[in-house]
């Protein structure tokens, strides 16, 4: 007898795709798949996965009939949630699946981390999320086996503590291999990212402790934690240290790790001729960046008379920037980061773009023409209005200079 019921599980995937097709969606990263696109990719692969647990060949009408449904309603100003009935259903044939592959003995993490990211999809979907079909449940499920299996694998890792009791700025994380000393330390993102969002750190008191999994007796008989391993295990947070075969192998190693003045900002990049820029790699696309070229997304830091905001990229890439630097890995995407100078009353002409990997980092820089620039500080001033029914310092003394006096508003 077959354990799941995988028409059932297509109609119930392809009614929940329906929904959010047609309703509120997550901001998505700029380079990045559209949750529609990574949605088709979970539910096909669970779809076959169900069948060739069974020993079966997937059946390619599921997912055509998915696409047609998905079609005929898209644009359609009615739709209608999946009942409560269908919602459990489809979600106990998930938490059977998830039990099935768990069970092969074999490492199904990556099958699993599907249907666990799909669950997590679904938490952020209302009528799916409030409603009584055990999603919750699910959702845990899968994320508790997903650490198990993790803890069970020959891996040996460091968790890495930094700012301790000291703080108040405190960062912490898992890392491959075994990290001993402070320029071990340095070279891990934990340690970059720390740095770079608290500047005003000179000294980063740390700890480092080495753990291996499956519990092993000696580390050298494990293999480095792999990227995956370290998403699961950094999801976990400080929780994966409870998991059975999660094991102490030496340490923990107490230092201060000093902060270089030039590890706080961009690395520099050498330019030849009289125009050579202090600062990372000139982009240079095939066309001038415009206005509508980005967002704003969120204020991302204030100090002095300088006020960074931090920009999502709508343009193609290679077209504004000369190349695509992000790519279709989760985790690779670009931001942008602009700032407006208080003292000037104006958008600095040099434009930061930071290329974010899985566990590393890349910096760039742009020019912004004086339109541009212009244009971004309209936008910026909105985006204060809108977001802290604020103007940005100085703009509505120079709009009462302009225009004459008019009904005053609270300044940043």
């Amino acid at each position: 007898m077959s354990r799941f019921n995988n028409p059932l599980v297509a109609a119930g995937l392809t009614a929940y795709a329906i929904e959010r097709q047609n309703g509120w969606e997550r901001r998505q990263r700029e380079g990045t798949s559209t949750w529609a696109e990574q949605r088709r990719f979970w539910i096909d692969a669970i779809l076959q996965g169900m069948a060739r647990l069974e020993g079966e060949e997937p059946d390619p009408r599921l997912m055509e009939r998915f696409d047609h449904e998905l079609g005929q309603a898209r644009g359609s100003a009615a739709t209608v949630p999946a009942p409560v009935k269908l919602q459990k259903e489809t979600i106990r044939n998930l938490r059977c699946f998830v039990s099935a592959l768990r069970d092969t003995g074999d490492d199904r993490r990556r099958q699993i981390d599907v249907v666990w990211k799909l669950l997590d999809d679904m938490s952020s979907h209302l009528p799916w999320a409030h409603a009584d079909n055990s999603l919750d449940l699910a959702c845990g499920e899968a994320e508790h086996t997903l650490r198990r299996m993790t803890a069970q694998m020959p891996i040996r890792f460091t968790r890495i503590l930094l700012g301790g009791d000291a703080g108040p700025h405190w960062a912490s994380g898992y890392v491959p291999g075994a990290v001993t000393d402070i320029e071990a330390v340095k070279r891990t993102a934990i340690y970059r990212e720390a740095v770079r969002d608290y500047p005003e750190v000179k000294d980063w008191p740390a700890l480092c402790t080495v753990y291996v999994g499956r519990n092993l007796s000696l580390s050298c008989e494990a293999a480095d934690a792999c990227d995956f391993d370290l998403e699961i295990m950094n999801r976990a947070g400080d929780r994966f240290l409870n998991e059975p075969g999660v094991r102490w192998a030496f340490g923990t190693y107490q230092m201060i790790v000093p902060v270089d003045l030039t590890e706080a900002v961009p690395e520099k990049a050498h330019v030849e001729g009289p125009q050579a820029e202090e600062a990372s790699p000139l982009l240079w696309g095939e066309r001038p960046l415009e206005p509508e070229d980005l967002a704003v997304f969120e204020l991302y830091a204030a100090g002095g008379s300088q006020i960074t905001f931090c920009l999502d990229v709508l343009a193609d890439e290679k077209a504004v920037f000369g190349r695509q630097l992000s790519d279709e890995r989760e985790g690779s995407y670009t931001m942008a980061y602009v700032v407006y100078d208080d003292d000037t009353g104006t958008v600095r002409d040099a434009m930061d773009v930071e290329l974010r990997q899985p566990h590393d980092e890349q910096w760039f820089h742009c020019k912004l023409s004086p339109e541009v620039r212009v244009a971004l500080k309209e936008k910026l001033d909105e985006f204060c209005v809108e977001r802290y029914q604020e103007h940005l310092p100085g703009v509505l003394a120079q709009s009462q200079e302009s225009s004459g006096p008019f009904q005053t508003e609270p300044i940043m």
